[in-house]
């Protein structure tokens, strides 16, 4: 009887164990297969380092970049999140990011405005120099609402030599609150 108990319980480690591996693999091959299908495509091989500030608290995080469809045509984004602790029930992040119609606009348009309805650009007739930026997070006074650009967003957007410069831009919830960013983002 005891041994069986003990064959049980080896059985039971093992399987556990097994399927903990088996779900990274079964989560990545999701990502993969919606990429495949025309998701968006994160492109993180080049690990680079961003900071920004939110009313003028500074962080460091890694960034990212994402496209949205064809590579040429389709809109770009950059993205740095910085998370702070591992504990879920305590846990606090912010994820600033920053979407061009294009990567090539991006990089060479020198007339660049922040979008003023919402963080999505227009899919149809994309006007060009035109930037969506939002700032999202959980903890350090974000609450659960989203701030993106609107009409009444004042600061500045540059992109040199492959990093945005972002100084002193305001952002709104939809109720109004704002957060004033200045970042810089090599991607």
């Amino acid at each position: 009887m005891k041994y069986n108990l003990i064959l049980v319980a080896v059985i039971g480690s093992i399987t556990l164990i097994s399927c903990a591996g088996n779900s990274d693999k079964k989560a990545a091959g999701v990502l993969a297969d919606k990429t495949a299908d025309g998701g968006p495509t994160v492109n993180s091989e080049d690990a680079k380092t961003g900071t920004f500030s939110i009313d003028g608290k500074e962080v460091s995080a890694g960034v990212t970049t994402q496209y949205f469809g064809d590579k040429e045509k389709g809109n770009f984004s950059v993205l740095c999140q910085h998370n702070e602790g591992s504990d879920p029930a305590g846990a606090n992040f912010e994820l600033l990011q920053v979407t061009f119609i294009n990567e090539k606009d991006a990089t060479t348009n020198p007339a660049l405005k922040i979008y003023s309805n919402g963080s999505s650009l227009p899919m149809t007739e994309p006007e060009p120099g035109i930037v969506a930026v939002s700032l999202t997070g959980v903890g350090n006074g974000l609450g659960s609402d989203e701030f993106t650009g609107s009409e009444k967003s004042t600061g500045t957007i540059t992109v040199k030599n492959r990093t945005i410069e972002i100084k002193d831009l305001s952002l709104f919830t939809s109720e109004g609150e704002k957060k004033v960013i200045t970042a810089s983002l090599p991607f």
